[in-house]
């Protein structure tokens, strides 16, 4: 019977848990320091790329900036220019004392603001503040200017401004305007406006633009009569016709064709009475006057 002879079983080296993980921490922080630093480099390199390009941007933004400040300051030169010209325009166009009296018409020096130590862009914000504020100051005036501009159109082509009669058919200029010997009587008595002779049948033209607010006819006082009212508180009269070319109510055009020169009512012989009335008073019609009705062209 054969004896068998067993081998030993080889011995295991076994490593402490603690043993490896002390061993194994240095390999571990090495590896995720490794794995970190190429993620960075890699996010730096990207970060450094977007920086560049930044840095492109801004100095094309600035160069845009900077031109934006030489035209902000062209701007304000020509609001400055602007405003010194307000009174030279209402002078050229609005009578002083139609001038309105608000902030809109305040003649102002321009006034360009400093922003010592501000950024350009900064600074760029506050002088586009500045002149947006101050385009609607303009804004304001040139409405406001507009519109008492127009209402002076109406009013220069409503004032009656013009002789009645062509001069080239007047025979003669009579009485004025004032106190004077009647002819008729003979005694002293206010006369309320001009007589202008001419032959019967001259035409006579409306002296400025209105409505037709009576025609009257009677055989003495200013015998065929047309009452005109212009607005402004202007009042026009012409009185002893010889016929009408209009009616009442009618709206007439400074020129327009009104009526016939004439000897009625109380009269001495054909020719026009031409009357005005100023808010309700009766002035001289001279100071009005100013243009032949062939002047209407140019007026």
């Amino acid at each position: 019977m054969e004896n068998h002879v067993s081998q030993p079983t080889p011995r295991r080296i076994k490593f402490p848990k603690k043993f490896l993980k002390i061993a194994l921490f240095p390999l571990s922080v090495s590896l995720t320091f490794f794995v970190t630093r190429i993620y960075y480099d890699v996010q730096l390199q990207e970060l450094k790329t977007i920086e560049s390009e930044l840095k492109k941007q801004v100095e094309i933004q600035l160069i845009a900036a900077k031109k934006m400040d030489e035209a902000l300051y062209s701007i304000e030169g020509n609001l400055a220019t602007f405003d010194t010209a307000h009174t030279d325009l209402f002078n050229a166009v609005i009578d002083i004392e139609d001038t309105p009296q608000n902030e809109a018409f305040l003649i102002k020096p321009m006034v360009i603001p400093v922003y010592n130590g501000s950024s350009i862009y900064g600074e760029l914000e506050h002088r586009s503040k500045y002149l947006t504020k101050k385009l609607a100051l303009q804004n304001r005036f040139l409405t406001t200017f507009l519109s008492v501009a127009r209402d002076k159109e109406t009013m220069m082509a409503s004032i009656p401004a013009v002789c009645p009669i062509y001069v080239s058919d007047l025979e003669r200029v009579g009485s004025g305007f004032g106190m004077r010997k009647d002819p008729i009587d003979s005694t002293m008595k206010m006369h309320k406006g001009i007589d202008v002779a001419a032959p019967t049948g001259t035409k006579v033209y409306a002296a400025g633009s209105g409505k037709v607010l009576k025609i009257t006819s009677s055989e003495d006082g200013y015998g065929n009569c047309i009452i005109i009212e212009h607005g402004f508180g202007f009042v026009s009269r012409y009185a002893h016709l010889s016929g009408f070319k209009i009616k009442e109510g009618d709206e007439v055009k400074k020129g327009d064709l009104i009526g016939l020169v004439g000897s009625t009512g109380r009269s001495t012989g054909p020719h026009l009475h031409y009357e005005i009335e100023k808010d309700g008073e009766k002035i001289d019609p001279k100071k009005y006057i100013k243009f032949d009705l062939k002047g209407l062209e140019t007026y």
